[in-house]
């Protein structure tokens, strides 16, 4: 990359926001003691990974969007200093069902979400072992602002692994064909979005913090992006993801991060 692309993409990332959705309830993880992104994985919580993560691309100003248990969250991150980062706090407006879209209005309304800045939308329960993914997908981004219009990204795999056995029954009842957990061929999203600033205005309009019901921006802006022909994809490799919505994704993330962090460290000694 030649000097003057470095510092295009430099300037870029300065100008963009990081967004970090971290008042999730665990509700699929049973009882647990502690915010969902204070959970830990490899040794450390979910939290620091997605903080560090960004912040070692060069992101600089977050915002952190909490919900019950916020003060523990604030307490252990602080204002960012340990992560060489500036972080600010908007906490749910504490009514009832609120959902990613509430939260998101609300940020904007108190003003913490700068609705004139480019904004990276990111979850500390996702995993992405590609270091270099977020500079990639904000270069992706930006070609597609500039070629093709749209206004939001969004980061999707090809294929993923369906929890249950399948079967091919006849009239019968007989089972033709089994396959456990097979892999279910469509576009997913993983949950890492980049915003131009017009979507916030989108939000404003769309989102009805007086509904009864969750509201979350997927379900309310997305589709509607879509039909516009404003949301574009960057698909990346199926294995360079890694959710965590169970208990049972948190054991498999603690192997799998601890064998790629083993990787890492032999790779480095030699």
């Amino acid at each position: 990359m030649s000097s003057k692309l470095f510092d295009e993409l430099r300037r870029e990332v300065m100008e963009t926001q990081v967004l970090v959705f971290a008042g999730g309830l665990a509700r699929r993880m049973g009882f647990i003691d502690k915010p969902k992104a204070l959970l830990e994985v490899a040794g450390k919580p979910l939290i620091d990974w997605c903080i560090e993560y960004y912040a070692d691309c060069g992101f600089k100003d977050f915002v952190l969007l909490l919900g019950k248990g916020h003060e523990q969250i604030e307490k252990y991150v602080g204002k960012g200093e340990r992560y060489g980062v500036n972080i600010k706090y908007s906490v749910d407006p504490r009514i009832k069902e609120v959902g990613k879209g509430k939260a998101l209005k609300h940020a904007i309304l108190k003003g913490i979400v700068d609705k004139k800045r480019r904004a990276l939308v990111c979850f500390p329960d996702d995993f992405f072992l590609d270091r270099s993914l977020p500079l990639r997908f904000l270069l992706h981004h930006i070609e597609g602002v500039k070629s093709k219009g749209i206004i939001v990204s969004t980061v999707f795999v090809w294929g993923m692994e369906y929890p249950y056995g399948v079967g091919e029954i006849d009239g019968n009842n007989l089972v033709r064909r089994f396959v456990e957990k097979p892999v279910v061929n469509y576009y997913t999203s993983t949950g890492l979005y980049m915003f131009e600033p017009q979507v916030f205005d989108i939000v404003l309009e769309k989102i009805d913090m007086k509904a009864s019901r969750r509201i979350e921006f997927e379900e309310e802006i997305l589709p509607l992006l879509a039909q516009q022909n404003k949301l574009y994809a960057l698909v990346i490799p199926r294995g360079t993801w890694i959710p965590i919505n169970t208990l049972k994704d948190l054991d498999r993330a603690n192997s799998i991060l601890a064998n790629f962090l083993s990787a890492l460290r032999d790779r480095g000694s030699t």
